[in-house]
């Protein structure tokens, strides 16, 4: 079997589908960082169901899907099929070629296939387990891989060897047998707690069906009886029905004459009444007319008031609009004249500036001539400065190199000012030096002493984690005994309170109603509850109240008869079977009144009704099931009882023996453990207490381990501390060491420096007297320059007198211009005033002119609306009069329709008594006949309620109860013979009809459980059996695969480490199959020691030595190595690739690697590159090409 062919589509960095066919040996995939290399061992582990994100390299699984770039769309959901050549049938399916298919979408959903059929997870699995494939295998292995084996707990490292064993499939068969045995265990537990309440429950029942056979011989007599004295009372009550029924007929014939003179009058009067209200409507019709035209008079009156206000405010309007145009004309007036004034002003000041135009063009002209002789002696003046400057810069020149000189003197003064004081401090420091290696002497001495000090309190502290251990693996086990005796008490509740919820041990029938009650809406507040459920008795009294109830526990209370009735007839509608019903408004109790004296002569404990617990509402009910039951210790407490009282009385003992009414005894043993039915309550009560305490005692366990886990984490942290003061130290040590080293280099440096400043001194002086010379030299060149500069300066000042004289001229000619532009621009804004003033005057005259004539048409407009207004005004007084008018004659209709209504209401009165005389008549009639009515009504209620006793009592009709007909001579024996039958079927108690059904039901159930019971015990045995098998069979192929591994583990680290030896070590050998596995390894020139103690790139070889000891024990198929070659040095990485090439023989590899070494044993080479960012893609490499570039 081999790896053959994987295809990738979506699968992180590769957004295209890609295929990459494998060949048997050394396959390597190269490619720069950041490629997507891993990426395909990511496909390939994820393809085969792993199921950690963190080991796929992402923060949750929808990572693994291609997330998009700034050119591509995200995909919605990525895919990796993996083809195995399966030739050699090492996966266990009858296919030479296997394709397992994983499909993952953005929502989450997750898809698997089997050769393109849709499979399970645990489907995959369990094919690829012991084939070093699985999950915990060691077919893809990367650097997390090597890690995990290098620095994994010695328990979690025994996975990858398991899988190497070929035990992991036993395993997962031994985990299943195990959930099945806990399983069996579980239901073995219930099946005998519901066979010990079948077998109480199966004894009561049958007690009820002795009983209930010999109420069935009673009701069978007592129902012809009763049947003939209900025919009896039927054919009596049925001949006063008729007597009754003739004089109702004479009545309703009185009635009807009656009703038909009454009919006649009634016509009457409703003609009489039809005319008045056509009348008042007549009467309403002229009323609502004449509010009309009093509305409309009304309106007119008001219509004229505003009309004559609107005449008014236009008379004002007209007036106003006068006035505004008279005064409007009289502005215009003096508009004009201002116009005319302003033409005179701006012909004057148009004159006046032409004079001063001339003036300022006079004097422009002579001030351009004063700048042209300026400007010729400021060039003169200039040349003169020139001159003086250069002179000046050749003085600066020397001065500066005088000052840099003395400047330079003046540094090296300063230096060997610096240089002495060095060589002071050096010497100092030599002295120090000295007194610093004694203090560090003396510092070791103590550090050491510090060393003792904190190894004894590090032993300390891990004595003190060591009992800190043993106090949690004590809490661990009370814990784990508390938690199965809590799991068995929480089993118990809620095996009982399912048993309590399904009604288990309830009749038939009584259970079929209660969950018709819970279920059914019709029946919500029609019941209070069950007897069992209605009362709570002490556990000493359980027995003896059981006893005494017996059936009756399961009797059903209502609220009233009629809710009673109403049930019993839906169980007869649903045919759900009989129930005793018990209401609490017609049950009344009775108690025996038994003297103090007797009960303590005669050792009675109490009457039952005084022993059991009830709301106070449920009294009666109490009393009449127990209230004349009377309970004692013992059987011959209650012989005695008996005797005492004349066998009148129901005894009960403790024990749950009864002394019946009239002397029959019922006794012997029972399987009553608890209180069946009655006890359901107060044990679940008990439970739920035991459980909360033991729920209690977990918690105070978990508070302790808490407490003592702080206690150890402090003592840890404790324990670390000094650990990492010890570890301070040893590193203070060490630098006191290198500090010892590091000053007497300084004072070998000190002593180098103080030599070389004496001779940089020595130079430092003789450069000194060679500045002092160069001095004196420039001093002399500076005093020729001063003689020439004093003569450039005479001349300077002579030019300069000249340039003055020329300059107060043309400042005189610049403000004589300055003054006339002034003048000349004051004058021409003045002008420009004036113009646009004139301009304005001359608009505001054309807008009065506008406004004049929009007042003219105004005034028009206001003339027109007054001439309208008076023409309306007279149109509306003409409309009043008119309505005036109208209103009288409305006034007039009025008075003629009141005086005929008056006429007509004295012929209704009339009427109307007459009709109310001829009611009273029928009243008094139907008041008799309702009379005859009620005592027909009472006898057929009467007779249907003796029909509805048959119905109910013997499920008969009348006519099927005539078939049942026998003449009885005396009926008065009769009677009292139903008497004496109804108390002696009273004396059973509650009776459960259907216990004769049940009881066999219950004992054919019993029988069928108990078969069970024996088969779960078999089936519990082989379980058993079978772990344990397989458990030897796991220990013995575990051990020989463990052995091999060893060998070969000690072997290939010899060989990939030139020398040295390694071991694997079981940390317990008495238990195989669960303990951890130690590495050990000894490189050359070292001691055997821990892994943990070994350097990076020894770790890393030794992790590669056990991986190639697994494969060459039990070789797996295919083998992915991701880069686990990247912390091996060019030495053991030729190792590695050499071992590596030997065992691809047996074992097809897939590298990924960076390395030029590893690359050179491939027979094939793919290389994964990323042209477009984001997306891998796989390009083919001929071995031909340079390993160096590739691996770049």
């Amino acid at each position: 079997m081999h790896l053959k062919k994987v295809e990738i589509r979506g699968f992180k960095s590769f957004a295209d589908k890609i295929e990459i066919d494998f060949e048997e040996g050394i396959t390597a995939i190269v490619g720069p960082n950041g490629s997507g290399k891993s990426n395909i061992s990511d496909a390939i582990r994820w393809a085969l169901g792993e199921q950690s994100v963190k080991t796929l390299r992402g923060n949750k699984m929808e990572d693994i899907i291609f997330s998009g770039t700034d050119k591509r769309k995200a995909l919605g959901y990525a895919e990796v099929n993996i083809i195995f050549d399966n030739k050699d049938g090492i996966i266990p399916i009858d296919y030479q070629e296997v394709a397992i298919t994983r499909r993952m979408f953005r929502s989450g959903e997750s898809e698997y296939y089997l050769n393109k059929n849709s499979c399970r997870l645990k489907d995959i699995r369990e094919i690829l387990m012991d084939t070093g494939i699985g999950k915990d295998g060691y077919s893809i292995v990367g650097q997390g891989k090597v890690d995990e084996i290098l620095s994994s707990r010695p328990e979690d490292r025994r996975n990858i060897f398991e899988e190497a064993a070929g035990i992991v499939k036993y395993k997962s068969k031994k985990e299943e047998a195990e959930k099945k045995l806990e399983k069996t265990q579980e239901n073995l537990i219930r099946i005998k707690d519901i066979i010990i309440e079948l077998e109480k429950q199966t004894e009561h029942l049958k007690e009820q069906s002795e009983k209930a056979n010999v109420f069935l011989q009673l009701s069978h007599r007592l129902k012809n009886l009763e049947v003939n004295i209900y025919i009896r009372d039927i054919k009596r009550i049925d001949e006063e029905l008729k007597l009754i029924q003739r004089e109702i007929e004479n009545f309703a014939e009185d009635m009807g004459k009656k009703k038909k003179e009454k009919d006649e009058i009634e016509s009457k009067f409703n003609l009489m009444k039809t005319r008045i209200d056509e009348i008042d409507l007549n009467i309403d019709k002229v009323q609502r007319e004449k509010i009309e035209l009093l509305n409309r008079l009304n309106e007119n009156k008001n219509n004229i008031k505003i009309l004559e206000e609107k005449r008014k405010f236009y008379i004002k309007d007209v007036d106003r609009i006068n006035k505004d145009i008279i005064d409007l004309k009289m502005h215009m007036k003096e508009l004009i004249r201002k116009s005319k004034d302003f033409d005179m002003e701006i012909l004057d000041d148009k004159k006046l500036l032409e004079t001063l135009k001339f003036s300022f063009e006079q004097k422009n002209a002579e001030l351009n001539k004063t700048n042209d002789q300026m400007q010729l002696e400021e060039i003169d003046i200039e040349k003169e400065k020139n001159k003086l400057i250069t002179f000046y810069n050749g003085i600066m020149e020397i001065k500066g190199k005088i000052n840099n000189l003395e400047s330079f003197e003046e540094n090296i003064y300063k230096r060997i000012y610096q240089l002495e004081k060095e060589i002071s401090t050096l010497e100092i420091a030599i002295k120090e030096y000295k007194q610093s290696l004694e203090k560090i002497e003396q510092l070791e001495i103590k550090k050491n002493d510090l060393i003792v000090s904190y190894n004894k309190s590090i032993t300390n502290y891990r004595l003190k984690d060591d009992n800190y251990k043993n106090q949690l693996d004590n809490i661990y086990r009370k814990l784990n005994n508390n938690k199965v005796e809590l799991q068995g008490k929480i089993s118990n509740y809620n095996l009982l309170k399912n048993m309590q919820e399904d009604y288990e041990g309830y009749f038939k029938s009584v259970k079929n109603l209660m969950i018709a009650y819970k279920k059914d809406e019709i029946l919500n507040g029609k019941l209070v509850g069950l007897v069992a459920d209605l009362i709570s008795v002490e556990e000493r009294y359980e027995k003896a109240v059981d006893v005494a109830l017996g059936g009756s526990l399961q009797n059903v209370v209502t609220w009233d008869e009629e809710d009673a009735k109403f049930i019993i007839e839906y169980l007869r509608k649903n045919n759900l079977g009989r129930v005793t019903f018990l209401p609490l408004t017609t049950i009344r109790g009775s108690t025996i009144n038994i003297n103090s004296k007797d009960r303590e002569d005669l050792k009675i404990i109490g009457l039952g009704s005084e022993l059991v617990k009830y709301n106070v509402k449920y009294k009666n009910i109490v009393e009449y099931l127990l209230g004349r039951t009377i309970v004692v210790e013992k059987l011959d407490d209650a012989t005695s009882v008996a005797s005492r009282f004349n066998y009148r009385y129901r005894i009960v003992t403790l024990e749950g023996d009864i002394i019946n009414t009239g002397g029959s005894m019922t006794g012997g043993s029972m399987n009553r453990s608890s209180g069946n039915l009655l006890n359901r309550g107060y044990r679940l009560g008990k439970l739920k207490n035991e459980i909360n305490d033991l729920t209690e005692i977990q918690r105070k366990l978990e508070r302790e381990k808490k407490d003592i886990q702080l206690k150890q984490e402090e003592n840890i942290k404790q324990l670390a501390q000094y650990e990492e003061l010890l570890q301070s130290l040893n590193i203070e040590i060490v630098k006191l060491e290198n500090q010892k080293n590091n000053i007497a280099n300084q004072m070998k440096n000190a002593n180098d420096s103080i030599f070389k400043c004496k001779e940089e001194i020595s130079k430092l002086n003789q450069e000194l007297k060679d500045i002092e010379q160069e001095k004196e030299d420039l001093k002399s060149k500076s005093n020729i320059y001063e003689i020439e500069n004093q003569n450039i300066k005479s001349n300077i000042e002579i030019l300069m007198e000249q340039f003055e004289s020329i300059k107060e001229i043309k400042e005189m000619l610049v403000k004589e211009v300055t003054d006339l532009n002034i003048q000349i621009n004051l004058l021409e804004n003045k002008l420009l005033n004036k113009e646009e003033k004139k301009c304005s005057i001359q608009q505001e005259l054309e807008d009065l002119k506008v406004l004049i004539e929009k007042k003219k048409i105004e005034l028009k407009n206001l003339t027109n609306e007054i001439e309208n207004t008076d023409i309306l005004m007279d149109s509306t007084n003409e409309n009043i009069d008119k309505l005036v008018a109208l209103e009288e004659d409305k006034d007039k209709q009025l008075n003629f329709l009141q005086n005929k209504r008056s006429e007509g209401m004295k012929d209704y009165y009339i009427h109307q008594n007459q009709l109310k005389k001829v009611n009273d008549d029928l009243n008094q009639l139907e008041k008799i006949k309702n009379k005859y009515e009620v005592k027909e009504a009472k006898n057929m209620v009467q007779l249907e309620n003796i029909k509805l006793r048959l119905k109910e009592d013997y499920e008969l009709s009348f006519q099927e109860a005539l078939d049942l007909w026998i003449e009885i001579d005396n009926m008065d024996k009769a009677v009292l013979e139903v008497k004496k039958l109804q108390e002696d079927i009273k004396g059973l108690g509650n009776v459960n009809l259907n216990s004769i059904e049940e009881y066999k039901a219950s004992r054919d159930r019993l029988e069928f459980l108990t078969k069970q019971k024996d088969d779960l015990l078999a089936a519990k045995a082989n379980l058993k059996k079978v772990i344990k098998d397989m458990d030897k069979k796991m220990e013995e192929q575990f051990l020989i695969s463990f052995n091999e591994i060893r060998d070969n583990f000690n072997q290939i680290f010899s060989t990939l480490f030139h020398g040295g030896k390694a071991d694997l070590i079981l940390e317990d050998e008495d238990n195989i199959l669960t303990c951890g596995v130690e590495i050990k390894a000894q490189p050359p020139g070292k001691k055997l020691q821990n892994l943990s103690l070994l350097s990076g790139g020894e770790k890393s070889l030794t992790a590669v030595a056990l991986l190639f000891a697994i494969i060459q024990t039990k070789p797996t198929p295919f083998c992915i190595l991701d880069e686990i070659d990247a912390a091996l040095d060019e030495a053991n990485i030729n190792r590695y690739t050499n071992y590596l090439k030997s065992l691809s023989n047996n074992t097809q590899f897939i590298i990924i690697t960076h390395r030029k070494s590893t690359m050179e044993i491939a027979d094939i080479l793919y290389g994964v590159t990323m042209e477009e960012e984001g997306v891998s893609k796989i390009i083919s490499v001929k071995l031909t090409d340079d390993l160096d570039e590739i691996a770049s």
